[in-house]
């Protein structure tokens, strides 16, 4: 069988371990220093996108903080604006006729809600009486 004939066994072993000894070293002198900077750079930008997103979070917490307490304080001077004058009293209202008006305020709300649909409108053809004459 020529396959295990010593002659050309130890020629294949040979140029195995050539190729094999050659295909090492142009790895690992040329290609592998190029990988290993790749994943330093990813490192490193990972880590300023990190550092970048917790700089933002804790500047938007802090925004949202300030913007809240801001509001919290209008709300009340609109509260002590609206309490300090007579105009804004229910009590200088009969009862039954605030009532009659929040329940129409209610209706109001709830048909505008149901039925202010833009679509539902837009498919509503209207004429006037001036076109139909």
């Amino acid at each position: 069988m020529p396959q295990l004939d010593h002659i050309i066994i130890f020629s294949q072993i040979f140029w195995l371990f050539i190729v094999f000894i050659l295909f090492y070293t142009t790895i690992t002198h040329f290609f592998l220093p190029k990988f290993l900077k790749v994943l330093r750079a990813r490192k490193l930008i990972a880590k300023v996108n990190s550092e970048k997103v917790t700089f933002i979070a804790n500047k938007s917490s802090k925004n949202k903080i300030r913007l809240l307490g801001v509001i919290m304080k209008n709300l009340t001077t609109v509260k002590k604006i609206l309490n300090s004058t007579s105009t804004f009293n229910t009590s200088n209202f009969n009862i039954t006729k605030t009532n009659k008006i929040d329940e129409l305020v209610g209706k109001t709300v709830k048909n505008s809600v149901l039925f202010c649909n833009f679509q539902i409108l837009d498919s509503i053809n209207v004429y006037s009486k001036l076109i139909q004459k």
